[in-house]
């Protein structure tokens, strides 16, 4: 019996393969920054990543007839549609409220405020603070409140728009293979 036959019949073979040669099981986030992210906004990093590996590595373009019938057609034509919109989101942060830059953030303030609790995973008493924000001005203060109201406004729409764009995308998945 050959290496290979004997790696096969165990599968180590394919373990050893799609782990250190092929991993296409491993979906690289072009787009999201290191650090910790919540569920939500790994899940559409995922799913637009998964768009755009399609897009630019498989090339389906070049592959399928996408005229051949109306409704690979629009699925095309949504496609497009989709992967142009998460390419030009990259760059919406630009566009909140807090980031401009007539914009100043406050400096914050802690002050103890003498109770303790419990921290869970050193088992040691902590003390509390209390944060306080610090505006230069009465202005600055005004100006910081009014572009935070905004900023609930602006991230609420940002997040319907990219609830109605993943569910488009589950729309089309289906055309999704070459």
């Amino acid at each position: 019996m050959t290496i290979y036959r004997f790696l096969r019949k165990f599968d180590l073979f394919n373990w050893f393969y799609y782990r250190f040669w092929n991993r296409f099981h491993v979906l690289k986030l072009n787009y999201l920054k290191p650090g910790y992210h919540d569920a939500d906004t790994i899940l559409i990093h995922a799913m637009f990543q998964s768009l755009v590996n399609f897009i630019e590595l498989e090339k389906p373009d070049e592959i399928v007839a996408w005229d051949a019938d109306p409704e690979h057609k629009h699925a095309w034509e949504e496609i497009n549609e989709l992967y142009n919109w998460w390419i030009d989101r990259q760059d919406r942060e630009k566009d909140n409220p807090l980031f401009q830059p007539d914009i100043k953030s406050p400096n914050m303030k802690f002050t103890p405020t003498g109770e303790k609790y419990l921290d869970p995973i050193s088992k040691k008493e902590e003390g509390t603070s209390r944060m306080d924000f610090v505006h230069e001005s009465k202005e600055a203060e005004e100006k910081w409140e009014k572009a935070c109201e905004d900023c609930t406004v602006w991230e609420k729409k940002c997040y319907d728009e990219d609830a109605e764009m993943m569910a488009r995308l589950i729309n089309i998945r289906s055309f999704m293979w070459t």
